[in-house]
């Protein structure tokens, strides 16, 4: 339950913040499902907008073997973006997802939304919508079960 009053809360900023012909593109495997519902609270508002997911694996800083870089399905071009994630760590994740999305088309600029920063950055990447800060140590893990997948909705350091 908790999760679900976050997220529209955090839907509900979207609509109070200033973007412009919105892109809400999830990050796989929990930020896609995040983006989902809360472009399905959106809706409920009946604020116009546009979802997609982006793969971000090509755009690792990480990985060494050669692997396909595809387009975004919706083209980000003079768009507003939000970028959805469950977790906000590094921010490794978040750089190699902006390149996917600048791979596609220049958008008019990127916003990032996270249901939870643990803070821990190595990258300068913070988050404009950050549904629940939870301060841990490095040796810390951050797990968010979502029901789509997991059948509870659950956020758990370990």
């Amino acid at each position: 339950m908790e999760i679900e009053k976050i997220l529209f809360r955090l839907s509900k900023e979207i609509t109070e913040s200033q973007h412009n012909n919105p892109l809400l593109i999830g990050i796989p495997r929990r930020g896609d499902l995040i983006a989902k519902r809360i472009s399905d609270n959106l809706k409920n508002f009946n604020f116009s907008h546009d979802l997609d997911t982006v793969d971000y694996i090509p755009f690792r800083d990480d990985i060494n073997e050669d692997i396909e870089k595809t387009l975004l399905k919706i083209n980000p071009r003079d768009r507003d973006v939000i970028l959805i994630d469950d977790v906000i760590y590094t921010g490794r994740t978040l750089r190699a997802s902006i390149e996917a999305v600048m791979h596609s088309g220049r958008p008019k600029l990127i916003s990032l939304l996270c249901l939870v920063d643990r803070g821990h950055r190595e990258l300068p990447i913070s988050p404009k919508f950050i549904g629940k800060n939870i301060p841990t140590n490095e040796s810390d893990y951050v797990s968010v079960f979502l029901e789509e997948i997991d059948n509870i909705d659950k956020i758990e350091v370990t």
